[in-house]
């Protein structure tokens, strides 16, 4: 009878961590033919907090490849293009939308709102669970702008520890895009604000035209919430700009990631006060002289790709910029990935 009782507590313990491995996707309510699940990050200093991760596979069911992206700021996962560019050469598509941004903001929340960028650590790590327990052996990490960012920290902290095989970069955000006068008196005083006022919030911008050349109700091609992505970024918090400027100080400062880089952005900026349709040929968000000049000390094993007419976020330029991205991304890809 002992034994009886021993046995079926261990039958319900390994059903119930059976029933915790298992993940229960619904279908996205965002991008049609995807399916997504909620991370449950437990509590942080405002309360719970949540993540979303968000999935489409391979059509092979043998396929052992996949993906995971982190979006920007300002931003979440729609760019449901690239998805399919992935998925035609093999990938499983995973996509996770930070805590406080896109699918994953709680009423409540101040969107975007972080302390230390290592918070985003827990949910990159559990995506990165799921995906190898989803029977991935080739993963490749995808960050873009201030998702470019938190990737290049992660990857270099889990050195040693990765569960994943290389790393891209798609316009990551190395610099912040202002005046060397700006950057010398004004960004000091506001991260130092950060550390002791965190909650405390300022206008992030007043400009629309980066996000009026992407929408396609304005003048853009691609059709997403302009409540999760508003076409002016909302205020942000002091905290925000604390965190963001300590993962600049150490990206600027030098990196070792171990795994390979690569790092693509647009050859060059535009800076404007008002419409100009340069902005579809341009970086409109970031420096990217900065950009390159800091990619080059991330790794020894970096390789970095200016892309001609690209604009900030690459993967929503004109279709033959895009082409051309795609075209490169995966060409250096099928350098690591494992022969057949």
């Amino acid at each position: 009878m002992k034994k009886l009782g021993v046995i079926i507590l261990i039958l319900t313990s390994f059903l119930s961590v059976n029933a915790q491995l298992k993940r229960e996707y619904v279908p996205d309510s965002l991008c049609q033919g995807f399916q997504k699940t909620t991370l449950d990050m437990g509590n942080d200093y405002n309360g719970r907090v949540v993540a979303t991760l968000v999935r489409k596979l391979a059509p092979d069911t043998t396929a052992r490849k996949a993906v995971l992206y982190i979006h920007g700021y300002n931003d979440y996962f729609f760019q449901t293009e690239m998805a399919e560019e992935y998925i035609k050469h093999g990938y499983n598509f995973y996509a996770v939308d930070l805590r406080k941004n896109g699918r994953s903001i709680l009423p409540g929340q101040v969107r975007g709102d972080v302390r230390n960028l290592v918070e985003y650590y827990n949910e990159i790590d559990e995506a990165l669970n799921i995906i190898h327990r989803e029977k991935n052996s080739f993963v490749v990490l995808n960050g873009h702008s201030m998702g470019g960012l938190i990737a290049a920290l992660y990857a270099e902290d889990r050195i040693g520890k990765e569960k994943f095989d290389a790393v891209f970069l798609n316009s990551p955000f190395f610099a912040w895009n202002l005046s060397p006068i700006l950057r010398a008196t004004i960004l000091p005083i506001a991260a130092s604000e950060g550390a002791t006022r965190p909650e405390k919030t300022r206008k992030a911008s007043d400009v629309s035209w980066y996000g009026e050349s992407l929408h396609k109700n304005f003048k853009g091609e691609w059709d997403y919430s302009l409540t999760l992505k508003p076409l002016i970024a909302p205020d942000i918090t002091y905290g925000w700009i604390h965190a963001v400027n300590d993962g600049i100080k150490r990206v600027q400062a030098g990196l070792h990631i171990a795994k390979p880089v690569l790092v693509m952005h647009s050859d060059r900026s535009i800076n404007t006060k008002k419409w100009n349709d340069d902005l579809f040929n341009a970086d409109a968000v970031l420096n990217v002289e900065d950009i390159h000049k800091y990619a080059r000390n991330i790794s020894t094993n970096v390789k970095i790709i200016g892309i001609t007419g690209g604009m900030h976020d690459l993967v929503l330029s004109r279709k033959p910029v895009r082409d051309q991205v795609y075209s490169q991304l995966f060409d250096y890809l099928k350098q690591y990935e494992p022969k057949k």
